[in-house]
């Protein structure tokens, strides 16, 4: 079973509630990340999505504190792959921080669980193909085996 270490992103980027706005925004920009965990004494409180940026600055707040959203789920590394995506479908949590021993070591974003779920059907579709083509060899051994030509060299 896939586990929250194998998917998880290791780089989080992190902020304080009380930092600003704008300081989130272009940190989220320059790390090329859709959000942000926030962090309060080490430990994730909140997460702070593009989403929220752009509403806070749409309704002037100044602070992460005032727009952070508390709609995550802390998870440990051997959290189960269907662990994570029942509680994406039936909460709607789109961001899960990975912590280990009370320390933040990564999060799953809805593009980690994407690209597990393609890993996954890629592992089983080369599996579908590995055991067809044993049952073609195997198929193919046993036509020529019982055929007349097959009775005659091993007859």
């Amino acid at each position: 079973m896939i586990k929250a270490r194998n998917m998880m992103t290791q780089e989080v980027i992190t902020v304080t509630p009380n930092f600003g706005i704008r300081e989130a925004a272009k940190l989220a920009t320059s790390k090329s990340v859709s959000s942000l965990v926030v962090l309060d004494n080490g430990k994730p409180i909140a997460v702070v999505s593009e989403r929220d940026i752009i509403r806070g600055s749409l309704l002037k707040k100044t602070k992460v504190r005032d727009i952070m959203s508390k709609k995550f789920r802390i998870i440990s590394p051997d959290t189960t792959f269907y662990e994570i995506t029942r509680s994406l479908k039936e909460r709607n949590i789109q961001r899960f921080p990975v912590v280990d021993s009370g320390r933040l070591i990564g999060i799953i974003t809805e593009t980690d669980i994407v690209e597990a779920t393609r890993d996954f059907t890629r592992f089983h579709q080369i599996m579908q193909d590995v055991i067809l083509a044993i049952f073609g060899i195997a198929t193919a051994f046993f036509l020529f085996y019982f055929s007349p030509l097959g009775a005659a060299l091993f007859g």
